[in-house]
């Protein structure tokens, strides 16, 4: 039969030593879950020690309801609250320093631990319950509805905002909704003079280059500049060997994700991706630049040239480049021209006109719903330049 302790004194240094060896534990559990180190076997351990401090200082409280008053005080600041805090802020610390100690307890409890966790197990069978649960994570809707509440309340920056919202995103999308398409990568066709390509060489300044043989479909491997330097300072510019420096190409389905191609490019250590269409023709490249730009914005390099490609006229008019993406479009002046066959407002006007523009076609005002287009500029059967009116607004002069 349990006896009370002699004294007041007694009792009280013994509820104090079992909150601080609760307290204690209550630091180191959540410094763990904080830091993502948490392991279940070392939960069960630290848990253990905690309700058996709880059960003895409740105890001893039992005896004398001013005890009783003094350790529910000192248990909720000094066992629950206070220590909750300490590990939330010192989380690594704590974590890094009791690591070994807390494997050590588990190992001595071990053998407790696991026979609880089989009495506990036992019931939850007896009542259907799932013996281990997989903690869920949260759902892109739940986790998009937090960033709104963020942002609205000023926790969240816009710029944080739409950084989130790009690695969402990310995981959906595909290589050719980002490259650059073959009608604006600078190739090098092995079978022509260095005449007709070095001035443009050297102005673009790209590091790597796709070179091809006679046709643009036929990639036979990658220009870096630095090896052709390297060979031109040997042999002189005119008489580099280009094939004979050429790098591998790296080939993949313009149809990737491009999640699964940033990976594929670490570890094949490449820098660009030429992507083939589903006849096999070139389609285009995509580089690690603009993979990571999907997620971290624009990144400029000090040969990037400032160029605005949507410019505001006035409240209704803009100018914009025909490689303009739609959703782009949409996003930046609220213009929303949904199409199931084109990605930008180049290719969704010809998709209205029916045929491939020429020069003649500059001028030209194409009607579509509450906007109408003037095609400014034409170049190489692309729609270059592109003014907007918004109809209910503005007329066209």
């Amino acid at each position: 039969m349990l006896t009370e302790p002699d004294s007041l004194p007694v009792r009280l240094c013994l509820i104090i030593t079992f909150i601080a060896i609760h307290g204690f534990f209550t630091a180191v559990n959540t410094a763990m879950v904080s830091s993502n180190r948490i392991i279940e076997k070392y939960q069960a351990a630290i848990r253990l020690v905690q309700v058996i401090s709880c059960i003895a200082g409740a105890w001893l409280s039992l005896f004398d309801w001013k005890t009783a008053t003094v350790y529910v005080i000192l248990f909720t600041v000094f066992a629950q609250y206070f220590p909750h805090k300490i590990g939330l802020q010192h989380d690594e610390g704590i974590t890094n320093k009791l690591f070994r100690f807390i494997e050590a307890l588990s190992a001595v409890l071990r053998p407790i631990t696991a026979i609880l966790m089989l009495i506990a197990n036992t019931f939850l069978k007896l009542f259907k319950q799932k013996t281990h649960v997989e903690d869920e994570a949260f759902s892109e809707e739940e986790v998009m509805s937090m960033l709104k509440v963020g942002r609205e309340s000023g926790v969240l920056k816009e710029e944080g905002t739409k950084m989130i919202n790009s690695i969402f995103a990310f995981d959906d999308k595909l290589a050719y909704e980002i490259m650059t398409p073959r009608t604006d990568v600078f190739l090098i066709d092995i079978e022509d003079s260095p005449e007709e390509y070095l001035d443009e060489l050297m102005k673009l300044r790209y590091s790597r280059i796709p070179v091809c043989k006679g046709d643009s479909d036929n990639i036979i491997g990658i220009l870096h500049i630095k090896d052709y330097l390297i060979k031109a300072r040997e042999t002189s510019f005119e008489n580099v060997d280009i094939e004979g420096i050429l790098r591998k190409a790296y080939f993949v389905p313009d149809t990737k994700n491009i999640d699964s191609l940033f990976f594929e490019l670490q570890v094949s250590k490449q820098q660009i991706a030429i992507l083939i269409d589903e006849y096999g023709g070139f389609s285009g490249i995509v580089t690690m630049e603009d993979i990571i730009e999907q997620v971290m914005g624009d990144i400029d390099d000090e040969y990037d040239e400032e160029e605005e490609i949507i410019d505001k006229i006035d409240d209704n008019t803009y100018l914009v480049d025909g490689d303009v993406d739609l959703d782009d479009l949409d996003e930046e002046i609220g213009i929303d021209l949904k199409s199931d066959t084109s990605e930008t407002i180049g290719g969704f006007l010809i998709d209205i006109l029916g045929e491939i523009p020429d020069e003649r076609d500059m001028g030209r005002i194409i009607e579509f719903e509450d906007y109408k287009f003037k095609i400014m500029s034409v170049k190489e059967r692309r729609i270059e330049r592109v003014k907007i009116y918004m109809l209910d607004k503005k007329k066209i002069n």
